[in-house]
């Protein structure tokens, strides 16, 4: 990172609490948006979410963020009603392995790939999450499951591809 970049995070954190990181979608990959800071701040872990449009993951996110600000604590393993419209957000631990790959300007922020993470998903229309049965697949997809470290596991096959390709994999 620059030192701009570097200079924008500490700001962001300074004055938020957090910064966060969109990453675009792409071909046969969802986006995703991620904090650094919320470890720093608040002892807490840093959240990711995955989804093809950033402009509502972006802002569910900082919403996420808000909530920690004010105190909420929000635990691997668990899930949370009316934070999403009326609608569950699960909550998950993202094993090491990943931390790197998706969260890799958090490691360079805190100068290390041990970071505590949550991942949050979202039910699909009709309410399940990507490991329950019955769950949408294509609403699944752009949800990896970063919480088993077996990579077949946790991403889709065009996921691995194109992490694969990049050199990520």
């Amino acid at each position: 990172m620059s030192d701009e970049q570097r200079e924008r995070v500490e700001h962001d954190i300074a004055t938020t609490g957090w910064h966060l990181v969109m990453v675009p979608p792409e071909q046969g990959t969802p986006g995703w948006a991620h904090t650094i800071g919320l470890t720093q701040r608040y002892a807490h872990p840093e959240l990711i979410i995955f989804g093809p449009d950033l402009e509502q993951i972006g802002p569910l996110a900082n919403h996420l963020g808000a909530g920690v600000r004010g105190g909420r604590t929000f635990e691997p393993d668990t899930d949370e009603d009316g934070i999403l419209q009326g609608n569950r957000l699960a909550f998950r631990s993202v094993a090491p392995k990943w931390v790197p790959i998706f969260l890799g300007n958090a490691a360079w922020h805190y100068e290390r790939e041990n970071l505590a993470v949550l991942q949050a998903f979202w039910p699909d229309p009709g309410g399940s999450f990507p490991w329950e049965e019955g769950a949408d697949p294509s609403w699944s997809d752009d949800q990896p499951r970063l919480a088993s470290a077996n990579t077949v596991e946790a991403l889709s096959e065009s996921m691995i591809d194109v992490l694969r390709r990049e050199g990520a994999l």
